[in-house]
């Protein structure tokens, strides 16, 4: 009789690869007729010669339906395996395709969030600009002269100090545009004029301060002069300017 403690559960064959799981297969069925024909052998060596029958012994026909069920539990669980392994696969496309819609959500609603705080905080910090502003046009027009004014003076220096250290912190820094290429992402030309130090295209003189945010982008235009070609210093000075002599009566 067939010994069936090598027959396989659908468990072990769920962790086999398929060559793997066909050469195990292969195996058992190779054992199984083996062990078939040696019975046989045996039972052949010790048996007397007997009339001989058209019908085959009894103990091969129950070898044959052995061998014949063993196939068919092998074929059984090779179809089990192949289904489980179908379904496994079509489990893991899922879990992937859930798992980039999450992380597409997760990324997507990072990016909102810093935009949205990014524009919050935008808001707020052009609100303090002007008053950055007026610090720096006081500090132009006001020439402390006693100890008193002196002393006020210096309260304002230290507001407007703070000020600027509060904007740094943040982020935010000051453009520095005299000189430079005139570019109308960062700056906005207000005057144009010819000058005897730079090329046509170059920053002159600002008028008003421009600011960048952390991340490079434009918290405040920077207001311009810009020149319109260079030309001589000799040709500017006042010397060279025709007087009119129209007016003049002797």
């Amino acid at each position: 009789m067939i010994e069936e403690e090598n027959i396989l559960s659908s468990d072990d064959l769920i962790d086999e690869d398929d060559e793997v799981l066909e050469s195990r297969l292969q195996q058992l069925a190779t054992e199984d007729l083996n062990q078939i024909a040696n019975q046989e052998e045996a039972k052949a060596n010790g048996a007397q010669p007997s009339v001989t029958t058209d019908s085959p012994k009894p103990e091969t026909s129950k070898a044959n339906a052995a061998a014949a069920a063993t196939l068919e539990k092998i074929n059984g669980l090779i179809a089990e395996s192949t289904a489980l392994k179908e379904q496994l696969d079509d489990r893991k496309q899922q879990y992937l395709r859930l798992y980039a819609d999450f992380e597409n959500f997760r990324k997507r609603t990072e990016r909102d969030k810093e935009e949205q705080e990014g524009t919050i905080t935008g808001k707020i910090l052009k609100k303090i600009l002007p008053v950055v502003d007026d610090f720096e046009r006081a500090q132009l027009q006001i020439s402390p002269k006693t100890d008193g004014e002196a002393s006020i003076h210096k309260s304002y220096q230290s507001v407007y100090k703070q000020l600027l250290k509060c904007l740094k912190e943040t982020g935010v820094a000051r453009m520095e545009c005299v000189g430079q290429e005139f570019d109308p992402n960062f700056h906005e030309a207000i005057m144009q004029e010819p000058s005897t130090e730079y090329d046509e295209g170059i920053i002159t003189e600002e008028l008003r301060p421009g600011y960048l945010v952390s991340d490079d982008r434009v918290l405040r235009h920077s207001l311009v002069k810009v020149s319109s070609g260079k030309i001589d210093g000799d040709s500017a000075s006042p010397e060279n300017v025709p007087s009119d002599d129209s007016g003049e009566s002797s």
